[in-house]
């Protein structure tokens, strides 16, 4: 008799057990909502990583988990603020296993972490938590894919626009915007007097390939460089043109000063092309100054670069479904709410623009041309690419070759190498 209760009881225990494991495993159906319901009872500490930037950059990331932890009372969130080069501590963080939860990655270096299998896929919780990621720019969502798989959200962008002074447009009896490329060379000659240039111009890829992309080029297609293409030389021409020939532009260097803002708030030039981080800088450098902001003049087509940022998630994190409600969180409409009403960069989401543009009416210019730009990111060979495409533009402009042709063709046997 003792021995069958026993048996009894054992079975018993057995069929408790395997119906406690079954409940602890995250469901996308029926039972998720009992899944949830029991994982806010757990006590659970996130780690999110952001880099060291502004005081009102990190208020908002402040103000987005104050709002997130009243919602999920259960998850504590730490900051973990990354000082110095981003990239690289980052990636010891990751080699060594104590990578925050969550962390920001840009654009830029972001395939090389796709590629190297350190981070989560997304695609199975935006499907189970019903993420509209169509309600995402497709450029900046298309910036953290990788062989067909999501790695992040963005979390805010910026594009590039034409800023104007409109004192000096005035005395030049000039009018805004500009609309071509041919409008922008006489536009420049005529603001170019004195010691003032019509417009400022870096030497960089980042800035001359709006450029290029105008002109119907791309410097990286099909996971390969294409510098030297007819329409990349033409558009590298009509650029640096504008500093040798035309004498109507120069670069911040030659400026006397460090970049384009410092230019265009010293009045050493008249336009300047740069993303938002520019309204708050002239806030700073020159508050009198009456400027304007407009779409970038276009050539054969309109484009403008989009500069962004996303929240990934760690693959290594041991609280993964905790760490999606909180990346999610941060890139929804709630959690944008917060950049919107910031100013300091664009909302990620298309939903959110509208109410970013009410907010503020003179920066239109960078979300009307939020669905023409092109991502900041060139695969694999990203920094290479980007360094010898910058020393393409330094070599016309130092007359170290003899034509746009020769430096991008040069660049692009290089990077072939």
């Amino acid at each position: 008799m003792k021995g069958k209760i026993f048996s009894i009881v054992l079975v018993s225990i057995l069929i408790i057990t395997l119906i406690a494991g079954c409940s602890s495993k995250p469901q996308n159906t029926g039972g998720e909502a009992q899944t949830q319901e029991q994982k806010t009872e757990e006590k659970v500490t996130l780690k999110v990583g952001i880099w060291s930037s502004s005081p009102a950059e990190k208020k908002i990331v402040e103000d987005q988990l104050a709002a997130f932890k009243e919602k999920h009372p259960n998850i504590d969130v730490q900051i973990e603020t990354i000082v110095g080069d981003y990239m690289q501590k980052m990636q010891t963080l990751i080699a060594s296993k104590t990578a925050p939860d969550i962390f920001y990655l840009d654009s830029m270096p972001a395939p090389q972490l796709m590629s190297a299998g350190v981070l989560e896929p997304l695609d199975e919780y935006i499907t189970k938590y019903n993420i509209d990621i169509e309600d995402f720019e497709p450029a900046l969502l298309e910036a953290f894919k990788w062989e067909g798989k999501v790695y992040g959200l963005p979390k805010d962008f910026n594009t590039l626009v034409l800023f104007y002074n409109k004192d000096m447009f005035e005395q030049a009896g000039l009018s805004e915007p500009l609309r071509t490329w041919e409008e922008l060379r006489q536009y420049a000659t005529k603001l170019t007097k004195d010691k003032v240039k019509g417009i400022v111009l870096n030497n960089e890829l980042a800035r001359y390939q709006v450029f290029v992309n105008q002109n119907g080029g791309t410097v990286f297609k099909d996971g390969k460089p294409t510098l030297d293409l007819p329409e990349n030389i033409e558009a590298l021409q009509f650029y640096t043109d504008l500093i040798l020939r035309d004498k109507a532009a120069d670069t911040p260097q030659n400026l006397g000063v460090g970049w384009n803002g410092d230019a265009f708030a010293e009045g050493k030039a008249a336009m300047a092309i740069e993303g938002g981080w520019m309204i708050p800088f002239l806030k700073d450098k020159a508050p009198d100054l009456k400027y304007g902001m407009a779409e970038l003049p276009a050539g054969k087509q309109r484009a403008t670069m989009a500069f962004t940022v996303a929240y990934v998630m760690n693959r290594n994190s041991q609280h993964k479904e905790e760490a999606f409600q909180l990346l999610n969180f941060l890139t929804s409409q709630e959690g944008q709410k917060y950049v919107v009403e910031s100013g300091l960069a664009l909302p990620s989401r298309k939903s959110m623009m509208a109410r970013f543009k009410e907010t503020y009416p003179e920066r239109a210019p960078f979300v009307d041309s939020a669905s023409y730009s092109v991502p900041f990111q060139y695969g694999l060979v990203g920094q290479k690419l980007v360094d010898e495409a910058n020393k393409a533009c330094e070599a016309v402009i130092m007359k170290q070759v003899n034509s746009a042709k020769e430096a991008l063709e040069k660049a692009q046997k290089a990077l072939q190498q």
